[in-house]
């Protein structure tokens, strides 16, 4: 077969367009390759910016004067397609996956307090890499048998664009006729004479993954000696709507997913305001009507997410948040715990003891929640004491800030218990430790389903050693929560949720519909959420 010149170079600036573009491939997926992986690239392509570069420049020696012609229509729908995609590609790169309902969600609440170049290196490869894109497409346009490929790469991004997977799966794929609107329970709870004082730790990410010896040894072994003091339970999952650290206190605290407003019936997008969940009783509306003194603390921006919102809502008292710890630490202390926006977890923690001590001086029952950062997956925060220099810093080492955080946690238990204890109070001590939601570091923990679940562990009352491995989900933590510290709803129902304490109160939502079932039929529950977010405004 004979090959002219012309032929023969288009060929030569082609390899060197695929050369090109494996380099931008192998950029972006780099975090997800198994470690052996990630040695060879790194051997092999050390500095990969001035091999794509000089890839780019051959290609454009090869094709001479076409690679400098207009640019196509096609070429603009790329462009657009990917400015499109560049959010969720940076956050399918730090997250391993794109949650759509926290990306939708978020776009209402707020992140206040995070900062950009918080993921400034997901960011670059991000945009290194659909810049690549468009710049080997338009080259390789120039070829008349490539003519279609910016095209074809523009219609891919459009269809696999996260949103429209999501819309897709949600309105096409199967779901049950359920209205889940109709099974929600508003808890009427028992009474009781001695209410005890509850202690609410939400360890961020540690999930059940990190109870496993080969993960961390000395991590597994803190929390298997804390499981040991108490009731466990080992089959917590994740439905959709519950994927992240506010969507995860509102599940187990009100026995519902979150969604948000509007995006999922394609209405306008609405702010939260200052009213979060109206139309859900949730555990500290209950409390508050027991005369509980109710104090959330947690090291972050208080408005990040409409976190505050909720807590104010449902009837906590106090909000203490990283403003506040500015105002009552030393600021030497405050700059050495002080990791991008937020406080670290001692300082958090500190704080707690001290919230708590001075509750146990008063007559009022005790509810003092907590909200912890360290293991948070992309990226993950060391306290000061679990560094050398004493100065809180963020790593990339999710099993050390895993250490760190139950190291705290451990000693925090120890110290509550010990003032409980001191203080004499009739009240009984509860200590509820759970995960706010699975780590965010999906690369580097097992994918294992079965060891894909949330830490609850429920330390006080009549159990020690004993674990539960009933099939729920966060939902149920909540009517769980009310029967563990006495306050047993009608039924063993509260919200969508079930106590896997009562096998009276029936069978979770997990446990009628396979996970990914269950999870459309929650995003598919539009008139549920309107109600609940009724009269928020």
């Amino acid at each position: 077969m004979h090959f002219s010149g012309q032929h023969a170079r288009e060929i030569l600036a082609v390899l060197a367009l695929m050369s090109g573009a494996t380099i931008v491939v192998a950029m972006f997926v780099t975090p997800f390759m198994p470690e052996p992986m990630k040695e060879v690239r790194f051997k092999m392509l050390p500095r990969p910016e001035p091999v794509f570069a000089g890839s780019m420049i051959a290609a454009v020696v090869l094709l001479g004067r076409k690679a400098w012609r207009r640019p196509s229509g096609s070429i603009i729908f790329l462009t657009l397609a990917a400015a499109a995609v560049l959010p969720f590609g940076v956050i399918y790169r730090a997250f391993g996956q794109v949650d759509m309902m926290s990306f939708l969600f978020h776009a209402q609440a707020g992140i206040a307090g995070v900062r950009p170049e918080m993921l400034l290196n997901h960011i670059l490869a991000t945009l290194f890499s659909l810049i690549g894109i468009l710049l080997i497409c338009y080259l390789a346009s120039s070829v008349r048998w490539m003519r279609w490929l910016p095209l074809v790469i523009g219609v891919a991004l459009v269809v696999f664009h996260p949103f429209v997977v999501f819309q897709a799966k949600r309105l096409l794929l199967p779901v049950p006729d359920m209205d889940l609107a109709a099974r929600l329970i508003e808890p009427v709870i028992a009474a009781n004479p001695l209410p005890p004082d509850i202690v609410h730790v939400y360890l961020e990410g540690l999930d059940r993954r990190f109870f496993d010896p080969e993960l961390g040894p000395e991590t597994a072994g803190m929390l298997r000696g804390l499981e040991a003091q108490g009731l466990s339970f080992t089959d917590i999952r994740e439905v959709a709507g519950t994927g992240w650290s506010i969507a995860g206190m509102v599940a187990s605290q009100c026995g519902v997913p979150l969604l948000p407003r509007g995006n999922l019936n394609n209405d306008i997008i609405e702010s939260i305001g200052e009213s979060f969940l109206p139309g859900v009783t949730c555990l500290g509306d209950l409390l508050a009507g027991r005369g509980y003194s109710q104090t959330f603390i947690m090291g972050a921006e208080a408005k990040f997410a409409g976190t505050a919102a909720f807590y104010v809502t449902h009837q906590y008292q106090t909000i203490l948040a990283q403003k506040d710890m500015v105002a009552l630490f030393p600021p030497d202390e405050v700059q050495k715990a002080s990791v991008t926006w937020f406080a670290d977890d001692q300082m958090t923690y500190d704080l707690a003891r001290t919230v708590f001590s001075d509750a146990l001086g008063q007559d009022a029952p005790i509810l003092l929640t907590i909200a912890t950062i360290g293991p948070h997956g992309v990226p993950n925060y060391l306290s000061r004491e679990c560094t050398a220099d004493a100065q809180a810093v963020a790593t990339d080492d999710v099993f050390l800030a895993a250490h760190c955080l139950t190291r705290l946690t451990e000693r925090l238990v120890a110290d509550i218990q010990d003032m409980h204890r001191q203080s004499g109070r009739p009240n009984e001590l509860r200590i509820i430790l759970q995960s706010d939601h699975l780590n965010h570091a999906r690369q580097l923990l097992p994918d294992d389903a079965t060891l894909k679940v949330n830490t609850l562990i429920l330390i006080g009352g009549a159990e020690s050693g004993v674990s539960v491995a009933t099939p729920g989900t966060m939902m149920d933590v909540y009517p769980t929560l009310l029967e563990w510290l006495d306050f047993p709803a009608v039924g063993g129902k509260a919200g969508l949720g079930v106590s896997l304490l009562s096998p009276e109160a029936g069978e979770s939502l997990v446990e009628v519909w396979d996970l990914p079932v269950l999870d459309r039929v929650v995003m598919n529950s539009i008139p549920m959420f309107a109600m609940l977010w009724e009269g928020s405004h």
